[in-house]
């Protein structure tokens, strides 16, 4: 245990969460070194302990300020933040989706998901649970963006790239799927913005979901 990752958990207390941790602590991998059940308190844990290695907050916490990971990061730039949210609870899920976490997962999620999401990010991935990445879709969909009338054509390989940064696939993640390099993959990201005219990777996503290409 003494090479574990050092995990500190951030959310109301509640039989279902108590009893995860109790689970999820038989874990060789990692290890629960604080359970918060307050907000106020998740800084001075993060300020008085060393080589925290993992953040997981719930969405509670997050409510009046969805940056608030950003925040954390300042203080630990070494943390890995995961997001709890219930699966009901989609009043800004893109709001969410950029706080600057490394990972979303629905509070419903059984164990093996939660350990999976938890050593997959620590690997330095980032994961986002189905559940969660159909709300984002249903989410875009609904939205007006103002870009009827633009019609972009993508390529094949663009919307391939496209799909696998909605999923929250980092560039160096891409680029070993595609069989190809990270700087190839900058390179399409570089030209999708300038075909869209698109200021961010977000919105280009956006015009391609309006247009039906990612659905």
């Amino acid at each position: 245990m003494e090479n574990s990752a050092k995990i500190i958990w951030a959310s109301p207390q509640t039989l279902a969460r108590d009893g995860i941790i109790s689970l999820l602590d038989q874990e060789p991998d990692f290890t629960f070194v604080e359970v918060i059940s307050k907000k106020e308190n998740i800084l001075s844990a993060l300020s008085t302990r060393l080589a925290i290695d993992m953040l997981i907050i719930d969405h509670a916490f997050l409510s009046e300020d969805q940056k608030y990971p950003m925040t954390l990061k300042k203080i630990a730039p070494q943390i890995k933040v995961l997001v709890l949210s219930s699966i009901e609870f989609d009043e800004d899920i893109l709001g969410l989706m950029k706080s600057d976490a490394d990972g979303y997962l629905v509070n419903e999620a059984n164990k093996d998901e939660l350990i999976f999401a938890i050593k997959h990010i620590l690997a330095g991935n980032t994961y986002i649970c189905t559940a969660l990445y159909l709300k984002v879709l249903e989410r875009i969909a609904a939205t007006d963006f103002g870009k009827e009338d633009q019609d972009v054509e993508f390529s094949p390989r663009e919307e391939q790239i496209l799909k696998l940064i909605l999923e929250g696939y980092s560039n160096q993640e891409i680029a070993y799927q595609l069989f190809t390099n990270k700087r190839t993959i900058l390179k399409y990201r570089e030209s999708l913005l300038e075909k869209t005219g698109a200021s961010d990777i977000g919105t280009v996503i956006r015009i391609a979901l309006q247009q039906g290409v990612l659905n």
